[in-house]
């Protein structure tokens, strides 16, 4: 019967005169949030872009939050949802980058998970770790203390116009290089770089390459099979809360890796007869876990990585950078210096431009109802999930006004 009704519906639309039929309105990427308002918790500007610091308050986050917390009260069956969460958001992060589960070791945050890798890397005096100036603190600094050991760290900069290829990565190493180091998307210009060329690179140095995701997981696809090591923050793209940190350690390229850091979570025994004269070092990546997490964070970044699985990471992408790419033309054309690649392959969810006075700017774009980061002699402005082609005129209506309240030539 179910057949037959679709034929007739068939012969039905065959009759009909086609101009009297009214196509579906076609969307493109951007046209409309792929999450409205309704998902979100106090919101009260008219566009958030301010994604690259920190997402909006996700309900679904906070349900998962309150639900794991208010598991306490239940004792050990408490303690079983929590780890039963835990585990659920490592099965999410692997789903997310294409990796296995048991890769993934959850820390306490992105900055915690660099130290113990700096503090566990093996090197002598006088080799060196090429990263480049594009990196935050949360990457370079734990290797810059071991400068005084003997650790070289050689920064690669930037060229005149903003860009950094791969190959200028390449030029700073040599037969010493023990490591490469770099952000997949940079927080300065929100410049990506190419995992594939950056693993090439690593692999003819014979060397490890470390890679953050912190600016671009959950907002771009991304295959990090060339990296040895993975950190990530919780608090960006994710949509997750604050206190998070996953690592994602590739035993293929990096075999037997020995955390700088370690606690009673790191061990795949702790009550062993052995205890107090050899680390028995779990084996897969949760020897990175240290001791008792914030079980109920963990939880909350992972119902905003589900989030992300559920819209699908490739229209996620999509409508990220189709944003991104009509607010860049249009800064440009108020005259302003976009320093982010204009290439949609060279960047992620962020676009950057200068101003002398790019924290006051912010503020002043705040009055507006328009939130970005602002600071360093630039501004950047994030789009993700909840953003639309209406946000992209609201931040160009905002700096026009904030343009004609501080314009570039009087400062």
């Amino acid at each position: 019967m179910a057949n037959a009704l679709t034929v007739r519906e068939h012969a039905r639309s065959e009759t009909v005169n086609p101009h009297e039929q009214q196509k579906a309105p076609m969307i493109t990427p951007g046209d409309t949030p792929l999450l409205d308002s309704s998902y979100f918790l106090n919101l009260t500007s008219d566009a958030y872009l301010y994604w690259g610091a920190h997402s909006p308050a996700l309900k679904r986050v906070e349900d998962a939050i309150v639900a794991s917390y208010r598991a306490k009260s239940l004792g050990e069956g408490g303690r079983d949802f929590l780890y039963a969460a835990e585990s659920h958001t490592r099965d999410s992060i692997a789903q997310l980058t294409g990796r296995r589960a048991s890769e993934v070791g959850m820390l306490g945050d992105a900055s915690t998970a660099w130290s113990a890798i700096a503090n566990g890397w093996k090197w002598t005096p006088g080799d060196n770790i090429v990263i480049n100036e594009y990196e935050h603190p949360a990457v370079f600094a734990p290797f810059l203390r071991l400068r005084q050991y003997g650790l070289e760290v050689r920064v690669v900069p930037r060229n005149d116009d903003w860009e950094m290829p791969a190959s200028s990565i390449e030029e700073y190493c040599d037969e010493r290089t023990t490591a490469i180091a770099v952000s997949h998307v940079g927080y300065v210009t929100g410049l990506r770089h190419s995992l594939t060329e950056l693993g090439q690179i690593a692999d003819r140095a014979n060397v490890p390459l470390l890679v953050d995701i912190s600016h671009s997981l959950g907002v771009i696809d991304m295959d990090l099979s060339a990296a040895a090591l993975t950190v990530t923050a919780s608090y960006k793209w994710t949509l997750g809360p604050y206190g998070v940190g996953a690592v994602i350690w590739n035993q293929d390229r990096l075999p037997d890796f020995e955390p700088g850091s370690v606690g009673w979570r790191s061990l795949e025994n702790m009550f062993t007869d052995k205890r107090f004269d050899e680390i028995n070092w779990n084996l897969d990546g949760t020897r990175f876990q240290m001791g008792a997490p914030a079980l109920a964070d963990i939880a909350g970044l992972g119902a905003g990585i589900d989030t992300i699985l559920d819209l699908g990471i490739a229209k996620v992408e999509a409508h990220s950078l189709a944003l991104v790419g009509a607010a860049m033309a249009g800064l440009s054309d108020l005259g302003l210096e976009v320093i982010t690649p204009s290439d949609s392959a060279r960047h992620a969810g962020s676009v950057a431009f200068l101003h002398p006075g790019g924290e006051a700017f912010a503020r002043r774009l705040a009055d507006h109802g328009v939130l970005v980061w602002g600071g360093d002699g630039r501004v950047r402005a994030s789009f993700h999930v909840l953003n639309s082609k209406g946000d992209v005129s609201r931040l160009l209506a905002g700096v026009t006004a904030v343009l004609a309240e501080m314009p570039l030539e009087r400062i």
